[in-house]
């Protein structure tokens, strides 16, 4: 199984895109599932992510935790 680096320029890029709402849902699940879910983490680590590697504030981490929380709980009702 190829391991996919979170630190690459495509995970920075859907970390900043999630943080400033620029995502669709899909987009959301799918970065999601690409860079935590198959790679063993869960949705704390995206906000440890974004908290430890990048300079966004409390408001858009907060954003950005209740738009994946949205997301999956839709996903989970389907």
């Amino acid at each position: 199984m190829k391991v996919i680096n979170r630190g690459t320029e495509d995970h920075k890029i859907w970390l900043f895109d999630l943080a400033h709402g620029n995502l669709k849902d899909k987009q959301i699940l799918q970065g999601f599932l690409k860079y935590y879910v198959l790679e063993g983490y869960v949705m704390a680590n995206v906000v440890d992510d974004m908290r430890f590697h990048t300079h966004y504030g409390l408001d858009q981490i907060r954003q950005s935790k209740e738009s994946l929380e949205r997301v999956l709980r839709v996903a989970a009702e389907v």
